[in-house]
């Protein structure tokens, strides 16, 4: 993935000798990441929200998958943490306290602090917000007042002070087991301020009335039960996926077995990585009944990217500019794909072009070596339009490699598309320009049709102009001539000689002509091109009589 140098709330204005200085030195440009508040607000990861809430509220309990770089980046917590604020009263549960080996396969060795809530049993004082959940190091001393391991951790982060210990892949290190073999069932018991099972307890909040939960004197009457507890997990902060598996298996078998209203069923939601959370942890396969597996994956759309660009609006320009916009605005979406961050990094970095300007643009924000390899994907639609990256992606898609976007598999921005004898790109910005010209050019012909009857030259009826306009195939077909409306730009060009037109509107037509053939051809337009069309497109026909 590309790194980033910079927060997205800053100018990029302010780090352009920066990018200069890494230009020279051949390293990727800075990227500038989109902001938090964006990212929560695109209508990709909302309606993927949307969805997983709902199953959570109707009762099922889930397992949310992201790719390995999302939860590193922290991307991950982001989102939990937008998920948390539509609930009421989420129960996190405190991570397991890792050993000082990094137990991540060399993705990092420092120890994780575990968000935790306070231990004070509800109905005893007020709930912590959910906001409140993720200020875990506000104090002075970087860690929870409240929390139980406080002390073991602040031990541990003097500790790291010093060099840090060997990775469990070169050697084993001080093996603290005995300070960390407290299980997730006794966590979450903790969490609940209980001593007992987890389970009854939560089953006992479930049926106990509202106004005992919220200690609220004023609601006497209201017998309704409790809201949903729902308990979170973070897989990437458990060493056991057995023991998350168990905890599912027996929740769902216990409440169900208790004649729990689906309504009123207290849910898990674990959010994981393959690996911290294979499929095989549930004991009954892929085909489960007792939990719904979410995947980070068809969630960004052409539309987030769009919208995101949308919000960094361009000075105010004219017509001809502000299409040519447009256009650049399209091809960088187009390009850069699911990788919103690369998109506003394209979009500082190249202000539209020919295609040789756009592969410079790209090898600035890229890596100086291809960060990810290559591969051939699989372009079937049903694997892309599927709610889950297939077996054969799985693993690429874990590493960040590759995602679904739009109804395409796309492999994430990388050195592939700077290869000049590779047509991958010019066909993405051939794609890119349609999306954008096509439907305006349609709209030129349209209005150019509807003043062919009052432009036919005196001699010239309509019957024999539409039979000029025929194209060598209907010829050569013997094909009829089509109605005046259903006429091409080709086919109005072709049979332009027997209208009486200004130099300009005949010039304006085989401009649109040309454009149209090269886009119908997968030939992408140059920059000259581009130019000219646009200013034909924002002309008007008849603006040039009189």
């Amino acid at each position: 993935m590309i790194t980033s140098l910079w927060d997205g709330n800053e100018p990029g204005k302010t780090h352009g000798r920066q990018r200069a200085q890494i230009r020279e030195s051949g390293d990727a440009v800075p990227v500038p990441l989109a902001s938090e508040r964006d990212l929560v607000r695109l209508p990709g990861p909302r309606r993927h929200l949307d969805r997983l809430e709902r199953e959570l509220k109707s009762g099922r309990s889930c397992v949310w998958y992201f790719p390995d770089p999302m939860v590193n980046s922290g991307r991950a917590e982001l989102f939990l943490r937008e998920l948390y604020t539509r609930f009421e009263d989420p129960i996190p549960v405190p991570a397991a306290i890792p050993r000082l080996a990094d137990r991540t396969g060399g993705r990092g060795s420092a120890v994780g602090i575990p968000p935790q809530r306070s231990t004070t049993p509800v109905g005893e004082g007020a709930s912590a917000r959910a906001s409140d959940y993720f200020a875990f190091w506000h104090d002075d001393d970087g860690f929870d007042a409240e929390d139980p391991y406080g002390a073991l951790l602040s031990s541990l982060a003097t500790a790291s002070a010093s060099a840090p210990p060997p990775s469990s892949h070169h050697g084993k290190g001080p093996d603290i087991a005995s300070l960390t073999s407290t299980s997730l069932g006794e966590r979450l018991a903790k969490e609940l301020g209980v001593t007992g099972d987890p389970l009854s307890e939560l089953i006992t909040r479930t049926n106990r009335p509202r106004n005992d939960v919220t200690g609220d004197d004023d609601s006497e009457d209201d017998t309704r039960p409790s809201a949903r507890p729902l308990i979170v997990v973070r897989g990437w902060d458990e060493d056991s996926p057995e023991e998350i598996g168990r905890l599912l298996r027996t929740a769902h078998a216990t409440f169900r077995n208790e004649g729990i209203a689906a309504a009123y069923r207290p849910c898990f939601l674990i959010t994981a990585r393959i690996g911290d959370l294979p499929s095989s942890a549930f004991g009954v396969g892929p085909s489960h009944d007792h939990v719904t597996l979410y995947w980070w994956w068809r969630v960004w759309t052409r539309l987030d990217s769009e919208v995101l660009l949308a919000w960094r609006p361009r000075p105010n320009v004219g017509a001809a500019e502000a299409l040519l916009h447009r256009v650049t605005d399209s091809v960088v979406a187009e390009v850069c794909g699911p990788d919103v961050d690369s998109a506003l990094a394209l979009r500082e970095a190249w202000t539209g072009g020919d295609l040789d300007s756009l592969r410079s643009a790209l090898s600035g924000i890229l890596p100086s070596e291809a960060a990810l390899p290559d591969q051939a994907w699989p372009r079937r639609m049903s694997t892309a339009h599927a709610s889950a990256p297939s077996a054969e992606l799985r693993e690429a898609w874990s590493a960040g490699a590759v995602d679904s976007w739009d109804g395409h598999v796309r492999p994430v921005l990388g050195h592939h598309l700077l290869d000049p004898s590779s047509t991958e790109l010019r066909t993405l910005v051939c794609h890119a320009q349609n999306r954008v010209l096509l439907p305006l050019i349609n709209e030129a012909r349209t209005a150019f049709i509807d003043l062919v009857p009052g432009l036919l030259r005196k001699e010239i009826n309509l019957d024999y102009f539409r039979e000029q306009a025929r194209s060598q195939y209907q010829v050569r077909k013997q094909l009829p001539a089509s109605p005046l409306v259903e006429l091409e730009v080709a086919d109005l060009q072709r049979a332009s000689r027997l209208l009486t037109l200004t130099t300009e509107q005949r010039r304006r037509l085989e401009i649109l002509c040309d454009a149209r053939n090269h886009l119908s051809h997968l030939q992408p337009l140059a920059h000259g091109q581009l130019m000219a069309v646009t200013q034909a497109l924002i002309s008007d026909w008849v603006a040039d009589d009189g």
